[in-house]
C-alpha cells in the first residue's frame, strides 16, 4: 500500500489522502504504528481525512481489520475517516463483510466529504 498526501483543506480541516495498490498484511508494522501516522504524524486521529481508494487494487482481511480498528481510533479521538472511490473489485469485498456498517465508504469524494461533515451516505 502506497498512502499519498493530496491536499490539506485547512478551512475545512480535512486532509485528503489517496491509497494505491494492494492493501495486505505486509503493510503494518510490527510495532503497532498505524501507517497513516508516517504521514499525518502521532495525532493522525485526531484529523478529518477523505481516503481515495480509486487505485487500490486488492483488500486482504488485514486491511479489514486495520480499517475497522483506525475508524475507531479516528471516533475516539474526535477525528473521522470517510473511504471513496473504490474500485468494483474491492467494494466487493466491503460490501461482502458489511463494512459500510462500520466504516463510513462513499462513491466520491463529494459524497464522502459529506458524511464527513455529518451528511448522509451519497
Amino acid at each position: 500500500m502506497k498512502l499519498t498526501l493530496l491536499s490539506i483543506d485547512s478551512r475545512e480541516g480535512i486532509i485528503n489522502l489517496a491509497c494505491e495498490g494492494s492493501v495486505t498484511s505486509t503493510d503494518f508494522s510490527s510495532d503497532g504504528k498505524n501507517p497513516l501516522e508516517a504521514i499525518m504524524g502521532p495525532l493522525w486521529s485526531k484529523n478529518k481525512v477523505l481516503l481515495d481508494f480509486e487505485k487500490t487494487s486488492y483488500i486482504d482481511s488485514s486491511a479489514i481489520g486495520w480499517l475497522i480498528n483506525t475508524h475507531k481510533e479516528f471516533k475516539k479521538s474526535g477525528g473521522g475517516i470517510v473511504i471513496h472511490t473504490i474500485p468494483a473489485k474491492v467494494e466487493q469485498v466491503l460490501n461482502l463483510l458489511k463494512i459500510g456498517k462500520v466504516v463510513p465508504l462513499a462513491k466520491d469524494a463529494d459524497a464522502a466529504k459529506a458524511l464527513l461533515n455529518g451528511g448522509v451516505p451519497g
